[in-house]
């Protein structure tokens, strides 16, 4: 009787020495889920500042280039002008050398 208390005893001492490696296995589980949830947290707040700052790029490139676009479409606008009344001089002046040739 005394072996099988014996053995009893040493069954009962191994199932209490797998419940607390149970309980630590949870509890290391539970501090990964904590930390995954903690880098979670981060990617989310990384991915509202990766936002804003898309946000604020693509306002100070609409509102920035707007006026040099233009700027350069005024100043070609200006030259083709330009080049036109040159066209125009260099035109009359052929067709008065034309003229006199005839």
């Amino acid at each position: 009787m005394e072996d099988t208390l014996k053995l009893i005893l040493d069954e009962l001492k191994g199932l209490k020495d797998g419940q607390r490696k149970l309980e630590d296995g949870q509890e290391n589980l539970v501090g990964r889920l904590h930390n995954l949830e903690d880098g979670q947290k981060l990617l989310k707040e990384g991915q509202l500042e990766l936002k804003k700052d898309v946000s604020s790029i693509k306002d100070y490139l609409i509102n920035g280039l707007g006026p040099y676009f233009d700027h350069l479409e005024k100043h070609i606008d200006e030259k083709s002008d330009e080049l036109k009344e040159t066209l125009e001089g260099q035109q009359r002046v052929i067709d008065t050398l034309a003229c006199s040739f005839r």
